[in-house]
């Protein structure tokens, strides 16, 4: 008999229980749960694509029932497969649209194709694209190895990630003893010269006690390199130890809108277990020298669970241009980090804003477990490289306006900021509210160097009465609230 407090979340009205998928097994209370509520249910109500972008060229639809032999060009006429998609002759200012309602298991990343907008067509729940193969929890075919130890194949890239009843359960990756160590629900291992899954369960078989089981392969969902003139629009991803989104060597013109991406990340640096996991749910990447980010907007999407950080821009090469990029009206709930970003010398960073994003119980999802084989360590709301010892970015302007960070676990802004860049930082409008009971790392605050003989990982303020008066380092005036205020 499966487990009586689960909510079909799949089969039940989407806004009400939507804020459940965030963190079913535990969610927390935060101060700001109407503006919470209210910017979530406008990312889930967001319109579909055709009525927000002009698409000039050929629209192709993809459904879930659709049909490999069709054309694609209606959606009576609808497609399905990634194989189709691919054969797919695209133009630039064509569109792939997919069906609300529809779940898609491609089991490999949607390569995302310059000049093309992607997004949602149809009535219901966003489209969505899922790395786990399949719903584990629909497969009879579990066997019981040892006491409350249940197999199935798994003939797929290594598993860093367990999602089971949407959330209620995340896994535990036991990767010491292995099997030995499996002691509790959802402790797993991926045994891939077995092709084989490992996971702990004492209510009886997997799939007759559970509704989902989700199984999270290192694949990325979605990739592009070099893009420029893109859009995605209106699709939920999830379910992946890669990426949701992997933008590489992105040339201009990338916008993400309306999206929800949750359970991303995970993956281990170097092969199947390393000494650290990583994993973003967008992810723009230079990885060779003297690019130019530009025009890059992602803007009204909802951001859970990702094991590394949510939203991300980054490099490793010198001369990098990143400009005009806004991240604006995202909310941000349980990942590791929220905001991330990082360059190395030489890079140029002009025109970066954040503005108007709710950024909540950062540092309180399954990424910031310290019991999970790979602690992520201190991350932040807003963790930030622009100046170190290796060298510092050309920071020209940047600007964080009217931001909500609520009840964050561990760092708020943890910024390393050179005195000569921090002119160059505008800030205002910041709300930071504070929960004691949620807090896991005593100190909230991190950078934001004043003086050039100052370290660049110092850590400060532990009490409102330092937050408030080191906070004045990145903006003077913000509303700090710790506690009691905040009744």
């Amino acid at each position: 008999m499966k487990a009586e407090n689960i909510i079909n979340i799949e089969n039940t009205n989407e806004i009400s229980v939507a804020k459940l998928r965030a963190n079913y097994s535990n969610p927390a209370k935060g101060y700001c749960e109407e503006e919470a509520d209210a910017l979530r249910a406008k990312i889930l109500n967001a319109a579909n694509t055709e009525s927000l972008y002009e698409i000039k060229g050929t629209k192709y639809y993809v459904s879930a029932n659709g049909d490999d032999q069709n054309d694609g060009l209606s959606p009576r006429k609808a497609i399905k497969g990634l194989d189709a998609i691919e054969k797919l002759n695209l133009k630039e200012g064509d569109a792939i649209l997919f069906e609300r309602g529809s779940i898609f298991r491609f089991g490999r990343a949607l390569v995302l194709q310059r000049g093309i907008t992607y997004g949602a067509y149809g009535e219901g729940m966003k489209p969505a694209i899922y790395g786990s193969p399949e719903n584990y929890a629909q497969n009879d075919t579990w066997q019981q190895v040892r006491e409350n130890i249940w197999k199935i194949d798994f003939p797929y890239a290594f598993a860093s990630g367990c999602t089971i009843d949407y959330g209620m359960i995340q896994g535990v990756q036991k990767w010491d003893k292995k099997l030995d160590d499996m002691c509790e629900n959802g402790d797993y291992w991926h045994e891939v010269s077995e092709k084989a899954f490992y996971l702990y369960c004492d209510l009886g078989k997997p799939n007759e006690v559970y509704h989902d089981i989700e199984i999270m392969p290192v694949t990325n969902i979605t990739e592009s390199r070099a893009s420029k003139n893109l859009v995605v629009d209106n699709l939920c991803l999830k379910y992946s130890s890669g990426f949701g989104m992997a933008f590489w060597d992105v040339e201009n013109n990338i916008t993400v809108t309306n999206c929800e991406l949750g359970f991303l990340g995970g993956l281990w640096v170097g092969g199947q277990v390393g000494y650290v996991r990583f994993g973003n749910a967008i992810e723009f990447w230079a990885g060779i020298p003297n690019l130019c980010f530009e025009n890059i907007t992602v803007k009204n999407n909802w951001f859970y669970q990702t094991y590394d950080s949510a939203l991300t821009w980054q490099g490793d090469q010198n001369g990098t241009v990143y400009k005009d990029i806004t991240y604006t009206e995202n909310l941000f709930e349980y990942n590791n980090a929220d905001i991330e970003f990082f360059d190395r010398d030489k890079s140029v960073l002009d025109n970066f804003v954040m503005s108007d994003n709710i950024m909540r119980f950062t540092s309180m999802g399954w990424g910031s477990r310290p019991n999970d084989g790979a602690y992520r360590g201190i991350e932040g709301c807003v963790r930030a490289v622009t100046g170190s010892s290796e060298g510092n970015m050309d920071l020209k302007s940047a600007y964080f306006i009217n931001n909500l960070l609520d009840s964050p676990a561990r760092q708020t802004i943890n910024w390393n900021i050179t005195p000569k860049q921090k002119k160059n930082i505008h800030a205002k409008g910041t709300r930071l509210y504070i929960k004691s009971e949620y807090r896991t790392l005593e100190p909230c605050l991190q950078g934001l160097q004043d003086r050039e003989d100052q370290p660049y990982d110092q850590r400060m303020a532990v009490n409102k009465q330092e937050l408030v008066e080191m906070f004045t380092l990145f903006e003077d005036g913000a509303d700090i609230r710790w506690d009691e205020d905040t009744k």
